[in-house]
């Protein structure tokens, strides 16, 4: 699993974190939602190693994140920043391969493994286009294929995905893609971490949920036990109802297009 334990991150004197407490499991999806400005960048940098300026700790399968090597690291989890500029003229299939950069010593296996998560991903058809000609959305399902070829070889040890709002520049069609695909990487012994601002896509999809306001968790738990209209509003600082499918009972939200402010404070479930 990747742990981080009571994480506090300042930056520019101002608490980005406070004591910050977060699990993510191989084989489940984990989603984190707030706010703008809530802190869920930089609790996802903590978590991957990229920010190392905090208190508190962070530990991949045991083993702190202080401890492995660049290569080590990148074998164990994989990252998908919120853009990432392509300044190149790299081919698709070209981008896809960076993803097994640190993985020279299984060179045979990288043409097998970037056909298949291409063929997922539904780019298996674009190999040899520039990266720089396909738009936004299209672009950001090659730099998914790439993380995916980074972990998706089946190992002895659990892998993780960390995104960072990663439809955000995707249709509902591809959205549906994307987190289908996420959660089919569950079955791979991949553990997943993802920052979400679809609270309806997350009540399909992930496992457990973390809500994040000011740096700290408002509440946390399994996603359907923690999609609660008193929860949502105190951390949204807006206005909801919340339904349930009489076919599925899972459940979705609905804003009433009123505002209202609430005191920060940690809501039960």
């Amino acid at each position: 699993m990747i742990q981080a334990r009571n994480i506090k991150l300042s930056v520019n004197g101002k608490d980005m974190l406070k004591e910050v407490s977060l699990v993510v499991n191989p084989g489940e999806f984990t989603a984190i939602a707030g706010p703008n400005g809530a802190g869920k960048t930089s609790l996802l940098k903590v978590m991957s190693g990229e920010q190392s300026k905090h208190t508190g700790d962070v530990t991949i399968n045991g083993i702190p994140t202080t401890r492995y090597s660049v290569p080590d690291l990148s074998r164990v989890r994989a990252v998908l920043p919120q853009s990432s500029h392509v300044q190149f003229a790299f081919t698709v299939r070209q981008i896809v391969e960076m993803g097994r950069l640190h993985h020279r010593s299984m060179a045979a296996r990288t043409r097998d493994v970037v056909d298949q998560v291409m063929d997922l991903t539904g780019i298996l058809s674009w190999e040899n286009r520039p990266c720089m000609t396909l738009s936004g959305g299209e672009q950001q399902r090659v730099q998914l294929a790439r993380v995916l070829a980074q972990v998706w070889e089946l190992r002895s040890f659990p892998r993780y995905i960390l995104l960072d709002e990663p439809t955000s520049s995707l249709d509902l069609a591809q959205q549906q893609l994307i987190f289908g695909l996420v959660k089919q990487a569950c079955d791979r012994n991949i553990g997943v971490l993802a920052i979400v601002h679809d609270l309806n896509q997350v009540t399909r999809f992930a496992d457990k949920l973390y809500f994040l306001k000011d740096g700290s968790i408002v509440a946390s738990g399994n996603t359907t036990d923690v999609v609660k209209k008193h929860i949502i509003e105190e951390t949204f600082c807006c206005r909801v109802n919340v339904y349930h499918d009489p076919c599925t009972n899972c459940p979705y939200i609905v804003p009433d297009n009123q505002t209202f402010e609430l005191p920060t404070k940690k809501a039960s479930i």
